[in-house]
């Protein structure tokens, strides 16, 4: 990893323990010796790093909120995303990301194709594969809605 990463990291690992300055300091001064990361080698700062992560910092991978630029997309892309995201806001989705919308893409085309172990992202369809996608989860959608509807009439 480049010096420049893990001074990103630490200083992310920073804000998410919620370290004030003089706090900061000392820790880096505890595990590498020294106040400023600028000044601290690479293995300095993976010791740095490493204290931070003893303390209950997590990196996380980074979740796409939104699709990645693609210079052509037909009508069902969108409209999945719609749905999608729709399905995110009424509860019926855990993870309204981009990433998460591709791994269902990614379970519905290979379980079509049996013995299929191909990676399938949504700005990437062909307009076949959208409308097969867009069909299933507006199915989903609807049973969802039916479910919760059934819901409501009976309590």
């Amino acid at each position: 990893m480049t010096k420049k990463k893990l001074i990103q990291l630490i200083h992310i690992a920073k804000s998410q323990l919620g370290l004030d300055d003089d706090t900061y300091r000392a820790a880096l001064l505890g595990s590498a010796g020294k106040t400023s990361c600028s000044q601290m080698s690479l293995p300095e700062l993976n010791q740095v790093l490493e204290h931070f992560k003893k303390a209950g910092f997590k990196a996380k991978a980074k979740r796409r909120l939104s699709p990645k630029s693609s210079p052509k997309q037909h009508g069902e892309i969108n409209k999945i995303r719609a749905i999608w995201i729709t399905m995110h806001k009424q509860g019926f989705v855990r993870d309204g990301s981009e990433t998460a919308l591709d791994a269902y893409v990614d379970r519905m085309l290979n379980r079509a194709i049996v013995g299929a172990n191909v990676s399938y992202h949504t700005h990437f369809l062909t307009q076949q594969q959208a409308i097969q996608v867009l069909e299933s989860l507006k199915k989903w959608h609807k049973r969802e809605l039916l479910k919760e509807q059934q819901g409501d009439n009976n309590g």
